[in-house]
């Protein structure tokens, strides 16, 4: 197998959905976020959206996102995405991914890392706080 070149990732965004119109391929990003709160823990976050863009690509890739606490370095889940084809190093590909059912064990700071074969190439974190309940009267 030959060495593609690595890509230059140029947005690596979280957000709660992403859309894409079957017609343009244009994608909307619903619910842009650097944090989550939540009153109790685990916290299953319905759905979650990824979102990259990238240029400088000629090649077969293959891609796994990670899922991390950093609090204590675990892998929270893991995906593997399918491989795909860009032609063209001009070429700007994007792609967006809707991932249901996540779960958060704990508060605390998260971090998503795209892989391309087995090296991080792009990373985005956020935090998960706790909220105080509210006083019961």
């Amino acid at each position: 197998m030959t060495d593609v070149p690595k890509p230059s990732v140029q947005a690596f965004l979280v957000c709660d959905c992403v859309i894409e119109d079957s017609f343009t391929k244009k994608k909307s990003l619903i619910g842009i976020f650097t944090h989550l709160q939540t009153l109790t823990f685990p916290f299953q976050h319905p759905q979650l959206g990824l979102y990259f863009c990238m240029t400088d690509a000629d090649g077969t890739y293959h891609f796994d996102i990670d899922l991390v606490y950093v609090n204590s370095d675990r892998l929270v889940c893991q995906a593997s995405l399918p491989q795909i084809f860009i032609g063209d190093r001009l070429q700007i590909s994007d792609f967006g991914i809707n991932i249901p059912a996540l779960i958060f064990p704990a508060p605390g700071r998260y971090e998503f890392r795209l892989r391309m074969d087995g090296h991080v190439i792009a990373q985005k974190d956020f935090n998960v706080i706790q909220l105080s309940a509210p006083p019961v009267n």
